[in-house]
């Protein structure tokens, strides 16, 4: 398929985007019947009416189809694609499917049983745009208030760590959001953690009789790293919009928090190499000090993962163990997991949602909603 420059895309009206037919490409492209399930049943679009609304439309229209599948290999394609025409909207594309978009105008959206057709609309003129996005970007990790997951998991391994240095690795992250969990508040059970200062703030509603745990007893963080297929620079606009658009529309008290997230990330370097975990995993572990604490971090990651390369990805995590303790900690869509080292089974924490409801097992212990508020 040739590509035309982007100031060109938004403004060419082209009635078709061809599948693309060379060798080299054809792996990069999904099955439609797969693409037309996943729009299907939308499941996860459970806070966003407009889109569970727009994949009907997606799911009934092959044109539209066509699109979607050329999102990457391993990729939802239901967040590419939504992804890619949110993207294009933030970035000031005029189009009257902006006027169905409560990111872009509030409460003062239109009705959604018109959106179908200025969706398809957009498509038809934005199809080279569209395509280049979902065929170049991940779906990578936006959802800040997972940071509570990882602390929260770090104080559940830190009895055990003593008060031997750690060193942090996450796998998948993105801009880093995560790595810089240190500079961000927690409140949780009536308590305050964290940053007392931070303009990002993480409110977390507390269900138990129990005190809630501490949040800031967690081990001593000799260093961190993050690793990612393809890092996001939080200081470039791109970057900071592709990150934006994937949040649905109508979650704008979480659109407003990754604001402040990345505002603050820009001013707070963090160390994200570019790479594949199988090859950056070892070279990691390799640089640590024989015998020194290992933990890795991987959060709504391993799901993005080819499902052929799984096995691969595990080993390389799992592997680390031999150069010293490893602590593993997943928060992979079933609930927050802990392998710890020396033991069999695996420490679990019951997870709803984006950390919507997280409780371990037979501990009595719950936390609901985390609540996303911009810090007054």
């Amino acid at each position: 398929m040739k590509r035309v420059p982007h100031e060109d895309r938004q403004t060419t009206q082209l009635r078709q985007v061809p599948r693309r037919k060379d060798a080299g490409d054809t792996a990069l492209v999904q099955s439609s019947d797969a693409v037309r399930a996943a729009f299907t049943d939308p499941d996860q679009f459970w806070s966003s009416p407009l889109y569970r609304h727009l994949s009907g439309v997606v799911a009934g229209d092959p044109y539209l189809i066509g699109l979607a599948a050329h999102t990457r290999d391993g990729q939802v394609p239901t967040f590419a694609f939504f992804g890619a025409v949110h993207a294009l909207l933030l970035a000031g594309v005029e189009h009257p499917l902006a006027d169905y978009y409560p990111s872009l105008r509030g409460d003062g959206v239109r009705p959604l049983a018109s959106a179908g057709p200025a969706l398809l609309s957009f498509a038809r003129r934005y199809e080279y745009a569209i395509v280049d996005i979902v065929s170049t970007r991940l779906v990578q990790t936006n959802q800040v208030g997972r940071a509570v997951g990882l602390r929260l998991a770090l104080a559940a391994i830190a009895p055990s760590a003593d008060s031997r240095p750690a060193h942090l690795l996450e796998v998948g992250s993105s801009a880093g959001l995560l790595l810089r969990h240190a500079r961000y508040r927690y409140r949780l059970g009536g308590r305050q953690f964290g940053d007392r200062a931070s303009p990002v703030q993480l409110v977390t509603e507390w269900r138990s009789a129990q005190p809630p745990p501490d949040l800031d007893a967690i081990p001593v963080i000799a260093s961190t790293c993050g690793v990612d297929l393809h890092p996001l620079d939080p200081s470039v606009d791109a970057d900071r919009r592709w990150l934006e658009a994937l949040i649905w529309p109508e979650d704008r008290d979480k659109a407003a928090l990754l604001h402040d997230a990345l505002a603050l990330a820009a001013s707070v370097p963090v160390n994200v190499v570019a790479g594949d975990a199988e090859h950056v995993c070892p070279a990691w572990s390799a640089r640590i000090p024989a015998g020194e604490t290992r933990v890795v971090f991987h959060c709504a990651t391993r799901m993005h993962v080819p499902v052929d390369r799984r096995a691969s990805f595990d080993r390389a995590i799992d592997g680390i163990a031999h150069d010293g303790p490893l602590y593993r900690i997943a928060i992979e869509g079933d609930g927050i997991q802990i392998a710890e080292p020396g033991e069999a089974a695996i420490r679990r924490f019951e997870v709803d949602g984006h950390l919507a409801s997280v409780g371990r097992p037979n501990a009595g212990r719950r936390l609901a909603q985390p609540r996303d508020r911009r810090s007054p």
